[in-house]
């Protein structure tokens, strides 16, 4: 921004110093206290913004004469010209318009023979002329100066200017120029979302910065508004202020999904939905939410399997699967988003949540291999992957409404006697959602109008298009006992350690062995299947999926870090005493067979190995003999060796060390 000192600004408006520090003084004019660059003493700086537009206009002006541009012209109030006449033919203008100005050249010809009829001053007749036709005509608008616009448009055959002139010679051309719509729509066009009005009177300030020769002719926030709705497309808009996740949901062509070739249990939606419902639970004395895991077939939109839980996991999932199974049969394939409840490594695997670590030939088969089912993953954050939502959408609508203790998806939607009905204890307990559920699902929205695009299916409940569909390609079934063997939960493969095999349950280790054969198999890698809600008992697998033993819970090694029961350790370690004999019978069972002249220690063995190999040790000498001599004489090597015998006493030599040992330690 530019700032003057106050011996310019008074320059500029032609007055003393004194006159503009008064001013300064009471406010009149805007300036800020500064540091002078020169004898650093404080001083008023005025920005040129708060000065008159006529002295910033004047400013400017001086400053192009400087720098040798030509000078701004001055703004004079335009003479009100008529646009010059679009020619245009009679047949192309539409039936309204023909007859506008058909109307129109009638009562032009009635005035002219009006005016004729009186030779005296023709603006008093136009004046009688013009009450005349607001009388007979007042669904349209005229006045003496319309006549006369009407009138020369009609001589210069200008049919356009004879019907009501909207978009026709001005039809394309703005008001707004590039500059100010360019700066405009760079504010507007902002996902902060700044108001037309907030954005119009930036892009005025703008204009005084850098445009002032068109700030007197400043378009209305009106003008910026239409065009707005003429020249900006309603996909760029959204894409500009709301996103890119908003533009592909607004405004991209949207993919239909064909059902012809789509039969029942096809393909089973999953998903998870958070009632909009406050319920009391019995067993904490808390006030929650509860959630339900559900499958919708994709085919009939029948919702064929759920599950109550407190919060969306894993095992809600099987539940929910095996309620569908167990009623409609095994599909073919299941549809899930990403979420950790359902991309789990023995449901269907980890899907886009797989690492480069992760190994899948070590991991088990999954439940859903097991039963033959393909999975299927949306893809990451795309909200039209989920079907599902609109049923979710219906059951809130319908079921969770009913409820005295319905809370609302978001605190809009709350309703304010919500509060009142939780101190007054109005609202329903857990047991009595589990049970309604049940009945509104199969009784109420299974049984409501099919609402899918296939035409040959209106008028049909959700359960007759099930019901009908699934005769041509028939149903999967599964025994009962062979269906909860598939879908039991398999971990990871382990080693067998000396507490047996353990599965993780809440972040903590619940062990199984078999007290007899345990320490059989230490080390050896294994899986195992369980049942959540049954942990008396696993089902241990090898790699390959065969299925080995049966073991039970090893609660008996499970005692508190401090515990007062002398039972619980007597328990646990009579368990350690049991396993120990187990191991030191199979130990003494191994050698119980050997004979007593069979049974000698290592060094006889050792010794025995070593005497039957003594027997067969013998060196074979060559009939290739390389002789190696001496570099001196034969005669010096015997004078060197001598003749004499050395005889050496080992005994003495002995006896000699140890003396004079033993004077040693004497000495000291």
């Amino acid at each position: 921004m530019v700032y003057l000192t106050v011996a310019q600004a008074a320059k500029l408006k032609e007055c003393s110093i004194r006159t503009m520090q008064r001013n300064i003084s009471c406010g009149k004019i805007e300036a800020i206290t500064s540091v002078h660059s020169q004898n650093r003493k404080e001083c008023y700086m005025i920005p040129i913004t708060s000065l008159p537009e006529d002295l910033q206009a004047k400013y400017y002006a001086q400053k192009r004469a400087e720098a040798g541009l030509e000078p701004v012209q001055s703004v004079k109030k335009a003479v009100k010209q008529h646009k010059k006449a679009v020619k245009t033919t009679f047949e192309e203008f539409s039936e309204a318009e023909r007859e506008e100005i058909a109307l129109w050249v009638e009562i032009l010809q009635e005035w002219q023979k009006y005016r004729n009829q009186y030779p005296g001053k023709k603006t008093k007749v136009d004046k009688l002329f013009v009450g005349k036709c607001q009388l007979e005509h007042s669904d349209i608008k005229v006045s003496v100066d319309i006549l006369y616009r009407k009138y020369a448009a009609y001589r210069d055959n200008n049919l356009q200017g004879l019907c009501e002139n909207r978009g026709g010679a001005n039809k394309g051309k703005s008001s707004i120029p590039p500059e100010l719509w360019e700066q405009f729509c760079y504010f507007y066009l902002s996902e902060n979302k700044p108001t037309v009005s907030r954005c119009y009177d930036l892009t005025l300030e703008c204009a005084k910065e850098w445009y002032p020769s068109m700030v007197a002719n400043f378009p209305s926030d009106n003008t910026f508004r239409r065009h707005i709705k003429s020249e900006i497309p309603q996909a760029v808009l959204t894409y500009m202020r709301d996103g890119d996740k908003a533009m592909k949901d607004k405004c991209l062509p949207y993919i239909s999904r064909m059902y012809d070739g789509l039969h029942a249990n096809d393909v089973w939606i999953a998903d998870n939905h958070t009632f909009d419902i406050q319920s009391y639970d019995e067993d904490n004395g808390t006030i929650h939410r509860l959630y339900i895991t559900a499958f919708l077939d994709a085919k009939s939109g029948v919702l064929v399997g759920w599950n109550i839980c407190d919060s969306p996991n894993s095992q809600s999932t099987i539940i929910a699967l095996r309620h569908g199974i167990m009623r409609f049969g095994i599909p073919k394939a299941v549809y899930f988003d990403n979420g950790r409840e359902f991309l789990t490594h023995d449901v269907g695997g980890k899907g886009h949540r797989s690492r480069k670590t992760d190994n899948p030939e070590i991991e088990p088969p999954t439940i859903l291999q097991r039963l033959g089912i393909t999975m299927h993953n949306a893809i990451v954050r795309n909200a039209k992957a989920k079907p599902i939502e609109r049923t979710f959408s219906t059951v809130t609508m319908q079921f969770a409404r009913m409820f005295e203790g319905y809370c609302g998806g978001t605190i809009m939607q709350r309703p304010e006697s919500l509060k009142r009905r939780i101190k007054e204890g109005k609202i329903p307990c857990d047991f009595e959602i589990r049970e309604y559920i049940d009945t509104y699902i199969d009784g109420d929205f299974n049984m409501q109008e099919y609402g899918g695009a296939e035409a040959k299916y209106k008028g049909m409940s959700r359960i007759d298009v099930w019901n009908k569909d699934i005769k041509a390609v028939g149903i999967r079934k599964a025994p009962e006992a062979e269906l909860n063997l598939m879908l039991m939960r398999s971990t990871r493969v382990q080693k067998i350690k000396r507490n047996g095999v353990f599965v993780e349950i809440s972040g903590e280790k619940v062990w199984f062995m078999d007290y007899e054969n345990t320490y059989r198999h230490l080390g050896k890698e294994v899986y195992v299947r369980y049942d959540p809600a049954d942990l008396r008992s696993v089902r241990v697998y090898d790699k390959t999926d065969r299925y080995l033993w049966t073991w039970e819970c090893a609660d008996k090694l499970l005692i508190d870090y401090i515990t007062e029961s002398k039972e619980e350790i007597s328990d646990a370690m009579a368990l350690q005493r049991r396993v120990q004999r187990f191991i030191k019978a199979e130990a003494q069972n191994i050698t119980d067979g050997l004979s007593s002249e069979h049974k000698i220690d290592l060094m006889e063995a050792a010794a025995l190995k070593a005497a039957h190999g003594k027997q067969n040790f013998k060196i074979v000498m060559p009939s290739n003999v390389i002789m190696i001599h001496a570099d001196e004489e034969p005669a010096q090597l015997a004078q060197a060796v001598g003749d004499e015998i050395i005889d050496v006493n080992i005994d003495r030599m002995n006896e000699n060390a140890k003396r004079r040992k033993n004077k040693w330690r004497s000495d000291r």
